[in-house]
């Protein structure tokens, strides 16, 4: 039996199937069912974007060989999947629980959204308003206390987990959110 992403106690592990969220929808040129991580919703407060939204899960995303340039893929990896007057304009599905193959454990341009992040003062806002706060453990892991993102399926890098929507490190021990990255003023 494949395992569902959200009942996971444990990281994904490449080359592995898993039941993955997916939603059909325009992204980048292409429609199709594209695996996506927590609810749909928007970042009105802080992030100031209004737009309904899904972000897209890089783990489960195969490139085609055009797609391989690092740029086009580390852009992908933070931008989401959303509607507006050209795309998506009858709105976004909800998702459809579909079997994909793991293709890498984290998101590896997660550092470079970072750098993108320090570039626009919103996510001060976000980072101040969410550190020091305490994640629910759901019995199998930490769920992220900004959007109830699981993160079990998501391993620790030196003792922290980083919530794949928006960022928010949460000390894998404890389940309290940490101060952003150095560098990024919160």
């Amino acid at each position: 039996m494949t395992p569902r992403l959200d009942q996971l106690a444990a990281p994904v592990e490449i080359g592995k199937f898993y039941l993955v969220p997916t939603v059909e929808a325009e992204w980048y040129g292409r429609v199709q069912p594209w695996p996506v991580i927590g609810p749909k919703h928007s970042d009105a407060h802080c992030l100031r974007f209004e737009e309904q939204h899904y972000h897209p899960d890089p783990r489960f995303i195969a490139a085609r060989r055009r797609d391989d340039d690092y740029n086009f893929w580390r852009f992908v990896a933070a931008a989401p999947i959303t509607t507006n007057k050209r795309i998506n304009s009858a709105g976004l599905p909800r998702p459809v629980w579909r079997r994909r193959k793991c293709l890498r454990p984290a998101n590896p341009w997660l550092q470079d959204i970072f750098e993108l992040v320090q570039l626009n003062g919103n996510w001060q806002c976000h980072f101040a308003e969410w550190t020091g706060k305490q994640a629910k453990h759901d019995g199998r892991g930490w769920v992220c206390p900004h959007r109830a993102v699981p993160l079990a399926d998501h391993a620790p890098v030196a003792g922290v987990i980083t919530c794949p929507l928006h960022m928010l490190r949460i000390d894998a021990d404890t389940g309290v959110v940490l101060p952003p990255l150095e560098g990024i003023a919160a």
